[in-house]
Order: structure tokens, then sequence, then C-alpha cells
């Protein structure tokens, strides 16, 4: 009878102990770290597995998502390593090993005409000094910059002195905070309300309606860029660079 005892005392005490510890041993940090190590022993497949359990957990940053890219690519994955690399630059865009893994990503694309927003040289030149910024970045030195805007118009409305002595500093910081604020509209546009995404499969036929026995229009090749515009009973419409649309079987291309 004793014996049982124990047993029993063994169990209940035993079970919250594994749980416990499995739960330590998939640890977004432990995983992050056995993911750098399967990577470097060049099991890409494991690698890629750790960090995507990382995401499953609901963590996300861009040195994971350059991580999870860089392991696609050595996996010959190139669709699911450039949309990788698109979701780190959208929250690591200041990242020159990124940039440069994504250009050369890109380049490998088979006849690709990469969507370009057509922004043209003057917007980009505009938005240059917060290329390296992300829009969460830019969120917080917008309303910065705003607080300061405020907190400034009221002390001159209540001191003309104050007023006179701070005008061109008053003017300078609400060009940056109306500067900002038009770099945030048009980041957010292009990359939330457009909704760009990548082609993940090799070649992907793309047809003029969403149905099987549907003309084909065009074919895309892994990795290209389009715009996703609708989405029907497990198809996407898209856009390509030329402003074709077609529409694609839904596991075909994934949105950024």
């Amino acid at each position: 009878m004793k014996r049982y005892v124990i047993s029993l005392v063994f169990c209940l005490f035993a079970a919250p102990a594994a749980a416990i510890a499995q739960e330590t041993a998939d640890t977004p940090e432990k995983l992050f770290f056995a993911g750098n190590a399967q990577y470097e022993k060049k099991d890409y497949a494991k690698a890629a597995e750790s960090y995507l359990k990382i995401l499953d957990q609901g963590v996300e940053n861009g040195r994971l998502y350059y991580n999870i890219g860089n392991a696609f690519f050595k996996m010959g994955k190139l669709g699911y390593a450039i949309l990788s690399y698109e979701k780190a630059k959208r929250l690591d865009p200041g990242d020159s090993d990124l940039r440069s893994n994504l250009e050369y990503a890109r380049s490998l694309v088979e006849g690709s005409i990469y969507y370009n927003s057509r922004r043209n040289f003057i917007i980009r030149l505009i938005g240059r000094p917060f290329r390296d910024l992300s829009l969460n970045r830019m969120t917080t030195i917008a309303a910065f910059l705003y607080i300061v805007v405020v907190l400034m118009a009221l002390a001159n409305t209540y001191s003309p002195s104050f007023a006179r002595k701070t005008r061109v500093l008053f003017f300078l910081i609400s060009v940056v905070f109306v500067w900002s604020l038009a770099i945030f509209a048009v980041r957010y546009y292009h990359q939330n309300i457009l909704r760009p995404g990548i082609v993940v499969q090799k070649s992907v036929e793309c047809k003029y309606e969403p149905v099987e026995n549907s003309a084909s229009f065009y074919r895309l090749n892994e990795g290209d860029r389009v715009l996703v515009l609708n989405a029907r009973n497990g198809w996407r419409e898209i856009k390509r660079a030329d402003g074709k649309s077609a529409w694609v079987k839904k596991e075909a291309v994934e949105e950024i």
C-alpha cells in the first residue's frame, strides 16, 4: 500500500515538473540559440523549424525573420526567403546585411519584374532620412513632435515674448512634424493598404477567373512580388508590376 501511495505522489509532482521543463526547453531564447546552432551545422531545415516555433509563440522581430530568410535561402526556397527578408525589413529597415541579402535574393528571381510602387525620385529623396526607421519608430517620433508642437503653441499663445524668441524653432519643429507624418502615411499605405505579397511556389499559373478550368493569362516565378487585391474560395486576385491582374491559388502567394 505504501508503495502505491509513493507512486501516486511521484506522479502528481512529476507531471507538472515535466510540463514546466518542457515549457522551459521551448522558450524563445533557447529556440533561437538552438536554431543558430543548427544553422552553423548546416541543418537548415531544423534551424528554420526552430525559428518558426518562436513565431508560433507570438514573438517576432527583424533579426528572427532575417535568420528565417537565411535558412530558407540555404534550403533553396527562394520565395519564402524573400518573404522573410521583406518581413524583416518592415521591422528593421536599417539593417545593411538584410538589405544586401534581400537585393541578392531578388536578383535570382527568374525573369522578374518587381512591383514598383511608382514613387518618383523626389518622393524617394524626401523619404530618405526616414529610410532606416520602422513604422513603430516613426509613430513614436511623430507623436513626440506633435506633443512638442502643441506645448509650444500653447506657450506662444500665453507668452508673446516666448513666441518671438522661439519663432524659428517652432517653425522648424512644425515642418519636421508634418514631414514625418507625411512619410509615415506614404509608408503605411505602401506596406499595409496595398497588401504586397510574394510568390512562394516554383512556377505559378495565373488565370483569368478563380476556377480550375479557366484559361491561363500569364505565369509567375518563385520570388516574384505582386499586390494582393482580393481573395475568394481558396484563390487570390493579384496584380503584377505591369498592372495586369489575374487569379492564383491561395497557397501560391503569401502576403508580406
